[in-house]
């Protein structure tokens, strides 16, 4: 037996007291709509007495709080929601009355039950009024005419339950709090202390099914920070997670790049769980490290380094010389019948290999290989930070190249190519310029030191660029710096 409680004016005061007296009546509860609740009321015989006593006592303890409800019972949940939204008062039917109970009611009910349902106004055209008219149609006919949806909403004109109710499951929290007797500095007594609250917690997960996406620490800190206040850490685990020793080792390392201000007193770990990873290994495959190793390995490198000098090179849509954007390394190993997370290569400058015609083939258009007959390219390596250059030009090309960096041997310009002018970020007006102007930017001139995987991004950039073939048989890419009036090495041709 289900009954089903029909608020006729939902308010959001009103929405959370219905739930609340489903919740007093039975565990077993599905919330259909705001201001539609269905209840496994199997059982309450026992408690309450008869289904009418079930229902008089539901409509009584919803009038005490307040709520104008509807409510009806039958042995099909389905037919009792339809019934608690064509009558008031309260309804009860058996399962030798059911059928006739809905037979009379207009078909438009069903346009109460979901909205914008077009086979009410189809059937409607067809003559048909009444559930009971629709009910007796045969299902083949109309699941050929109206498609699959027409046999669903014909069960529910004769009260048949097209899916098991979902009983709502009340949200289960991950967390745990450890007082401690004495404030404690450092992080080796505060590991045991995760330890003991993580433990618990990791069998609980399991136990669901769950993992952590997110996990919190948050420390009470006391004095001299001030008795009471809290310090909060928040962890995004790249990949769902449950491993005691890992959490643990994450939280440690984050709280070692960011320890807190002052001894702790109180320690609170709250996980934000989702459901757990399905792993498929294969058998022709080596395996991959697990995520938990991975996590733990940039977590270390994060604390070492900082957390803005690891990540993988990630492209960026402008025009800008060189620019690339960081992001983090996905640590979640590529299905067995996918393809691993493709990032762009760069080379040990940092340059981009494999790119455009113009940069792959700077004076052949599809150069060939005469013992394969494959069509064969050109890279270039482009240099992190440009290599100044000392550059002779006549009618404003380039003769002769030099540098005084190792590597570089230079040269008189057998072949040119260019230019090509290129010119940015023109809106940062003359701030921009005025930062640029009359000076090289040389590497030490530069604000980050050179090991710094994220490249300095000057805020204009006007240059004319060139590819040239030098008697030391390299092939370079120059270019000149309109507004230093300085010319560059940007990369060599392999």
């Amino acid at each position: 037996m289900f009954a089903c409680v029909y608020l006729l004016r939902p308010a959001d005061e009103a929405r959370a007291a219905l739930t609340r007296l489903a919740q007093e009546f039975s565990p077993r509860y599905e919330l259909l709509r705001a201001d539609l609740v269905a209840i496994d009321v199997r059982g309450l015989e026992r408690l309450l007495g008869a289904p009418s006593v079930i229902g008089a006592e539901l409509a009584r303890d919803a009038g005490g709080r307040g709520l104008s409800v509807h409510v009806a019972l039958a042995p099909a949940y389905t037919a009792a929601t339809v019934l608690a939204l064509a009558r008031s008062g309260v309804t009860v039917v058996d399962a030798a009355t059911q059928a006739a109970a809905l037979a009379p009611l207009p078909i438009g009910i069903l346009e109460r039950l979901e909205e914008h349902v077009p086979m009410v106004s189809v059937v409607k055209r067809w003559g048909v009024r009444t559930l009971g008219e629709l009910a007796a149609l045969p299902t083949a006919d109309l699941t050929a005419r109206l498609g699959r949806g027409a046999a669903a909403w014909q069960a529910v004109a004769r009260g048949d339950d097209t899916r098991p109710l979902v009983p709502a499951l009340p949200e289960e929290r991950f967390d745990g709090t450890l007082e401690l007797d004495w404030p404690i500095e450092g992080l080796e007594p505060l590991s045991f202390v995760l330890t003991r609250l993580l433990e618990p917690l990791s069998t609980r997960l399991e136990r669901r099914d769950r993992g952590a996406a997110v996990l919190h620490v948050v420390l009470r800190l006391g004095p001299p920070a001030g008795r009471g206040d809290t310090y909060a850490r928040r962890l995004e685990l790249p990949t769902p997670m449950r491993d005691v020793r890992t959490l643990r080792t994450l939280a440690l390392l984050d709280l070692e790049s960011h320890p807190p201000p002052a001894p702790i007193e109180s320690v609170t770990v709250a996980i934000d769980p989702t459901p757990g990873r399905v792993l498929q290994h294969t058998l022709f495959t080596r395996a991959h490290p697990t995520p938990e190793q991975l996590s733990t390995l940039l977590a270390r490198l994060g604390a070492l380094m900082g957390q803005d000098r690891i990540g993988a090179a990630a492209t960026v849509d402008s025009y800008r010389p060189g620019v690339f954007a960081m992001k983090p390394f996905a640590t979640d190993p590529p299905s067995p019948g996918g393809k691993a997370p493709g990032f762009r290569l760069r080379s040990s400058f940092g340059g981009q290999v494999g790119a455009t015609s113009r940069s792959s083939a700077p004076f052949s258009s599809s150069p060939q290989s005469p013992a394969s007959g494959l069509e064969m390219h050109s890279a270039l390596r482009r240099c992190r930070q440009p290599v100044p250059a000392r550059v002779v030009a006549e009618h404003d090309r380039p003769v002769r190249v030099t540098t005084d960096r190792r590597g570089y041997a230079g040269g008189s310009v057998l072949h040119a190519a260019g230019p090509w002018r290129t010119s940015g970020a023109w809106w940062a007006g003359e701030a921009g310029r005025a930062g640029r102007a009359g000076r090289e930017p040389r590497l030490r001139d530069l604000p980050v030191p050179p090991f710094r995987p994220v490249p300095p991004i000057l805020p204009y950039w006007n240059r004319d660029e060139w590819d040239v073939s030098l008697s030391d048989g390299g092939v370079y890419r120059i270019f000149r710096d309109r507004d230093a009036d300085a010319w560059f090495i940007d990369g060599i041709f392999d």
